[in-house]
């Protein structure tokens, strides 16, 4: 619920921030003219069109989503790989997730971990979600991983990060 009320807030604040805008430039346009109010203009569109590019969930220069490699899957003797899939933690309107990529070694006939990441998915206005580190193990069930994923989530108003809340997920992975 706390995810919802924070998405309203942040467009609520949005529609305030483009009236106020629109009303600044009606002024300026009064007061200096014309091609004052066209600078003005310009100036917010290249604020609010700005891509950060400190997004730590993406690979660097890249769109593709940053993922822990544990195995190097074409170095491998695998027999096949397979994908897992867990949700860490499910809000009303928007799930944390992790995905693991998985094969079985064909000289010891063990599960090996290939690669992992973590995304959020649904409403996310206003959070963003940075894991940090995905750890995955194996148990002495040789069809069974222990995982643990650290991360925060960035609560924002405005596209500016008002706090930080740190996040850790542990738990078990039974492969099929």
């Amino acid at each position: 619920m706390m995810y919802l009320l924070w998405a309203l807030i942040n467009i609520g604040l949005f529609l305030f921030f483009i009236a106020v805008s629109f009303k600044a430039t009606i002024l300026l346009r009064e007061k200096l003219g014309l091609f004052a109010s066209v600078i003005f203009v310009f100036g917010l569109l290249s604020f609010i069109g700005h891509s950060s590019n400190d997004n730590e969930n993406k690979e660097s220069n890249s769109t593709q989503i940053k993922t822990w490699e544990f195995a190097n899957g074409d170095s491998l003797k695998i027999n096949g790989t397979d994908f897992l899939h867990i949700d860490l933690e499910k809000t009303l309107f928007s799930k944390y997730e992790l995905r693991l990529k998985y094969g079985k070694d064909k000289e010891r006939n063990l599960v090996i971990p290939i690669s992992a990441y973590s995304s959020n998915s649904g409403f996310i206005s206003g959070t963003n979600w940075k894991p940090f580190s995905i750890n995955i193990n194996a148990t002495n069930d040789k069809n069974k991983f222990e995982y643990m994923v650290l991360g925060i989530v960035e609560w924002k108003i405005l596209g500016i990060a008002f706090y930080f809340e740190p996040k850790d997920y542990t738990g078990f992975l039974v492969t099929k």
